[in-house]
């Protein structure tokens, strides 16, 4: 578990929102195209814990804003609010279950383009009337981006030296 002010984790957290700003929207498949920010959120809340989630959920929220164009600091307060609730159900799900981490993934990511959507609207951005159409992007969007993350955890098990076999303690 690496810290959060590392080199080795800003430059992935900046690699990150270049690809979700540029390589992503290449991948898109109608108008519904992956977040790799909501990955690496999901992936601290999986292998770091607590404490390091609520962080990453933050500098996503602020890349995210930054990249989107919207209020700065909404989405990121957002996520970091999310990221205390989906930390809980983390720590509290049974892990052996086959399909949990995708089905995890993918309502912290429709929840969070819900909650942002809900911003969008009592912001004045967005009318309530037409708020009800992007409920299918946004489950679309979450399926897309829970199918990444076998690749995604994958690829960042690898750039932070990890090893894809776990060991567990035998005596607590």
């Amino acid at each position: 578990m690496p810290r959060l002010l590392s080199a080795k984790v800003i430059l992935y957290f900046l690699l990150l929102a270049v690809l979700d700003g540029t390589v992503m929207p290449v991948f898109q498949i109608g108008s519904v195209s992956p977040s790799l920010l909501y990955l690496f959120i999901c992936y601290a809340a999986f292998e770091w814990g607590s404490p390091k989630t609520v962080y990453v959920a933050f500098w996503a929220g602020l890349f995210r804003d930054f990249l989107g164009g919207g209020l700065i600091g909404l989405e990121a307060s957002l996520l970091a609010g999310l990221a205390l609730m989906f930390d809980f159900v983390v720590q509290k799900m049974e892990r052996e279950l086959p399909g949990i981490y995708f089905l995890i993934t993918f309502l912290f990511v429709f929840c969070a383009g819900t909650v942002n959507l809900l911003a969008g609207c009592l912001a004045g951005e967005l009318s309530l009337s037409l708020a009800g159409r992007y409920l299918g992007l946004i489950a679309m969007t979450a399926f897309y981006t829970s199918a990444m993350l076998p690749f995604f955890n994958f690829f960042t098990n690898r750039w932070f030296g990890r090893s894809s076999s776990r060991q567990f303690e035998l005596f607590r």
